[in-house]
């Protein structure tokens, strides 16, 4: 049986996913996990330590995801690869938490939006390190890793939206060739996808 906190974490992932993170109430998270509110404070403080606590947790995963590939020593495209199917391995294996760290953070809590930003700063630039030195300034990683970033989450944030458009389900075995496509769509453009698959 899993602890109070877990019934907690659970219960408010759910429900900011679900409703969203200002839609839902300290007493529905209590009331889904089967708690007291007193019990939320006890363990986060407060519903906005919950959704702290969600994104730490994100983090840690993503980044263990990361610490497993080991990227050091590898070429740049390698590292590009591996790197791209750790990370929607990860996302896909955690997607409501990611899509409530992307999507549900207040504009006014500068702090974990700050902090989101540095995770994802970490996550992008250890893929792209030492490939940006010499150019004086940090333009190129500007560039180059939100383009990546955007590639990759951009299908989780749209996930639900896709199939209505195209009309299109996602096959079962979806995730085994997504990450291999967004690699060549990054590392190689959309023509040369296009030509190849002619």
């Amino acid at each position: 049986m899993k602890g109070v906190k877990e019934r907690i974490m659970d219960a408010a992932v759910e429900l900011f996913y679900k409703k969203g993170f200002a839609a839902t109430g300290v007493r529905e998270i209590a009331k889904k996990a089967g708690v007291s509110t007193s019990m939320i404070n006890y363990h986060f403080g407060s519903k906005m330590g919950i959704l702290k606590e969600i994104m730490e947790v994100l983090f840690e995963k993503l980044i263990e995801e990361f610490k497993v590939t080991n990227l050091d020593g590898k070429p740049l495209e390698e590292r590009i690869r591996i790197a791209i199917k750790a990370l929607v391995k990860s996302i896909k294996n955690n997607e409501k938490m990611f899509r409530i760290m992307l999507m549900q953070i207040p504009d006014e809590e500068s702090d974990l939006i700050e902090y989101r930003a540095s995770k994802v700063r970490e996550i992008i630039y250890s893929v792209f390190k030492n490939h940006f030195e010499g150019f004086g300034d940090e333009k190129h990683f500007e560039i180059l890793g939100p383009a990546l970033s955007g590639m990759i989450f951009s299908h989780f944030i749209l996930k639900d939206i896709i199939p209505q458009v195209s009309g299109i389900e996602y096959p079962e075995n979806f995730y085994d060739t997504y990450a291999d496509y967004i690699a060549d769509l990054y590392l190689h453009g959309a023509l040369s996808i296009i030509n190849k698959n002619k």
